[in-house]
């Protein structure tokens, strides 16, 4: 299973703003881990969206970790960010695939990515620092 940028940098927002308190500027955490400014800004939008960081916007303004989502797991971030449809047929009603629905890879690729998700969920996003 491989995570996708986008994830990585939701991931590394959410270490920065727990490892650093008070608010932070999207350019600060783009320096820190010398990854670009317009895709972080992407990356947190959406954790703004989800609710793990606030942001408030003006010369004082930034983003800060939303302390209510600390329990929330490593596990419900993927699932909220990734397209975990690693093959086509994960998605019957649009699956041009010819294999199935005699297909066994389906219920085995199934299986791995449940527990590749379960064992995420082990973590907590407060875990991360």
């Amino acid at each position: 299973m491989r995570l996708t940028i986008k994830t990585d940098y939701c991931l590394r927002v959410l270490i920065f703003l727990q490892s650093n308190s008070g608010k932070a500027k999207i350019q600060d955490i783009a320096d820190a881990y010398k990854i670009s400014k317009n895709h972080l800004s992407v990356v947190v939008n959406k954790l703004s969206e989800l609710g793990y960081v606030t942001s408030t916007f003006g010369p004082k303004g930034g983003i800060e970790f939303n302390s209510n989502t600390g329990d929330r797991t490593i596990g419900d971030l993927v699932v909220e960010i990734e397209d975990l449809n690693v093959v086509e047929c994960f998605q019957p009603e649009t699956s041009r695939c010819t294999l199935m629905p005699g297909c066994r890879l389906n219920k085995i690729l199934q299986g791995a990515t449940e527990a590749f998700i379960e064992n995420l969920e082990k973590y907590k996003i407060k875990d991360l620092v």
